[in-house]
């Protein structure tokens, strides 16, 4: 008799609806298998994806593009020009060989090597600033800022140094110099038209990005302050005449810029 009591239990529990056994089980085994999955797999770490904000401008763009293409158009059509600019690097002698036979500053890869230098060190050090400083003013301004003053010193270094190559009789050193002064700011120009790539595409922290740049021109104008003692020494001139013509016309100029820079800002 018991034994056919728990045989109709049995046969009752089976027949009752899908949900009403399922509410007899207990979660123990879930969280059981929850725990052995949490120890065997891995922690899964999200990472979404934050959109950039896109104020970089347009025109910055553009200026980088016109960079590059006057560096493509000085390596590839200028070949030889561009080549031995590059040479004149480790070899400062052969800048007579280049005075001597060809053009020196209107020679179609000087020029653009020229303006590749005006446009990237004021845009460099205009986003550099306003970065930096989270600058509510427009880099438009700065830019301009920095461009104007730059050109009109390598206009009135350049009408100075004529000058006085005419005046004391030394045309052919100061011709030398203005090469070489010329050359460092080709070589300039291509360095922070690399920086300037890195302020807007690169991940990397602005402040380091400011502290090269500023390292940049000052190794530039120490090695160009050296190649201008060495031409005048090997010209024969006095040392004491050669640093006070290249104090007043090289370092002189930056220290008035940099002030007035500072002070206007």
């Amino acid at each position: 008799m018991q034994d056919t009591l728990q045989n109709s239990s049995v046969v009752n529990h089976s027949l009752k609806p899908i949900s009403e056994r399922e509410v007899d089980y207990t979660s123990d085994w879930v969280d059981t298998l929850m725990i052995h999955q949490s120890i065997f797999q891995p922690p899964q770490k999200r990472f979404d994806g934050e959109p950039m904000s896109s104020n970089t401008n347009s025109w910055v763009i553009a200026v980088l593009l016109i960079g590059f293409s006057f560096l493509a158009i000085s390596r590839s059509v200028y070949r030889k020009r561009f080549t031995m600019l590059h040479k004149t690097l480790g070899n400062w002698k052969l800048s007579k060989q280049i005075i001597r036979y060809e053009k020196v500053y209107t020679h179609p890869a000087n020029i653009l090597m020229t303006l590749n230098f005006i446009l990237m060190l004021p845009l460099f050090f205009s986003l550099i600033y306003t970065k930096l400083f989270n600058l509510e003013a427009s880099v438009e301004k700065q830019y301009l800022f920095f461009t104007v003053p730059l050109a009109v010193y390598l206009i009135v270094k350049t009408g100075c140094y004529q000058f006085s190559g005419w005046l004391w009789d030394e045309k052919a050193v100061v011709e030398e110099y203005l090469f070489q002064s010329n050359l460092f700011n080709k070589y300039a120009g291509v360095v922070f038209l690399i920086l300037t790539s890195l302020v807007v595409y690169a991940p990397l922290d602005i402040s380091i990005i400011g502290k090269a740049g500023v390292a940049m021109l000052i190794l530039i104008l120490i090695f160009q302050l050296i190649r201008g003692v060495v031409i005048g020494l090997e010209n024969g001139k006095h040392l004491f005449f050669i640093i006070a013509y290249l104090c007043t016309f090289e370092i002189l100029p930056w220290l008035v810029i940099a002030k007035w820079i500072k002070i206007s800002l």
